[in-house]
C-alpha cells in the first residue's frame, strides 16, 4: 500500500513540474506584451512618432 502513495506522489508532482515548465513555455514565447492601458501609447510607438517627426522637420 505505502508504494501506491509514492506513485501518487511522483504523479502529481510530475503534473506540476510539467505544468510549471508549461506556463514558462507559454510566458517566454508571447511576442508582444499587453499594454498597461489602451490610451497609452508603447514607447516604441512615441521613439519611432518622433523620429518620424524630427525627419519630417529636418527636410
Amino acid at each position: 500500500m505505502p508504494k501506491n502513495y509514492l506513485v501518487v506522489v511522483l504523479t502529481v508532482l510530475a503534473a506540476a513540474v510539467t505544468a510549471g515548465a508549461g506556463a514558462v513555455v507559454l510566458r517566454r514565447t508571447r511576442q508582444d506584451p499587453p499594454p498597461v492601458s489602451p490610451t497609452v501609447p508603447r514607447i516604441e510607438e512615441v521613439r519611432q512618432a518622433l523620429v518620424e517627426s524630427t525627419e519630417s522637420q529636418a527636410s
